[in-house]
């Protein structure tokens, strides 16, 4: 055997496991919708104009999930937002609450029985308000962002997903009251990754964790079903 079909054999002994494992992705038929809530907690680095603030964001959301065509689908997403900064030097500022929204398109690049590579494009406004006597603030940011995700079929109830992209954050905090004030602010970093599991309860919901890094650290739960 030559040495180009020894690799082809390698490969196929590799690929072959995975082309006949039972499916453990969701299949979204035309106009069928995957509804999601998810909680989530992440920690990020804003550049304000003569310092740099640990943002701590903490969300509870949810997601509604719909194949457009063949191979494209789109999400809508809202929820409550609660931010905090220890460090903001306002105290109006350093806990504030409020509601985010944003939308999703999910290009599939490859969909087979255990294997699945999609690109997705979003974005996302979020605003915060604080209040600490006679100061009001308020925080405006909105994420634009692409990222690789792909999911590995482990086994008839378990994946495993992994993500990779970039983000682009940029926003104002508005004070009112006894002074008025506007500071922009933008995301330090614009890398970021995830990984983690979902676990399939039956042929139409599952549970998901993932770990978060890079310009957005944290972790993130959410429970899924499909009608």
């Amino acid at each position: 055997m030559s040495k180009y079909s020894d690799a082809i054999a390698r490969l196929l002994l590799v690929f072959t496991p995975l082309l006949i494992m039972p499916r453990a992705f969701a299949d979204y038929a035309p106009g069928e919708l995957d509804f999601s809530m998810q909680v989530e907690h992440n920690e990020t680095r804003w550049r304000y104009p003569g310092q740099t603030l640990t943002s701590k964001s903490s969300l509870l959301g949810v997601r509604l999930k719909e194949r457009l065509a063949p191979r494209l689908l789109g999400s809508l997403k809202a929820g409550y937002l609660e931010l905090s900064q220890s460090g903001n030097p306002l105290p109006a500022a350093r806990t504030t609450t409020g509601y985010y929204g944003g939308v999703e398109l999910t290009l599939l690049l490859l969909d087979i029985t255990a294997l699945n590579l999609a690109l997705t494009g979003g974005y996302t406004y979020r605003q915060t308000d604080g209040h600490e006597g006679d100061t009001d603030v308020e925080l405006r940011w909105y994420d634009t962002y692409a990222q690789l995700d792909l999911g590995v079929a482990l086994s008839e109830r378990l994946t495993l997903h992994a993500s990779g992209g970039t983000l682009r954050s940029d926003g104002e905090q508005r004070v009112s009251g006894n002074t008025t004030t506007l500071l922009d602010f933008e995301q330090t970093e614009r890398g970021y990754y995830s990984a983690g599991l979902s676990y399939w309860l039956d042929g139409t919901g599952y549970l998901g964790a993932s770990w978060l890094g890079g310009s957005q650290e944290g972790f993130r739960f959410s429970f899924h079903r499909r009608f």
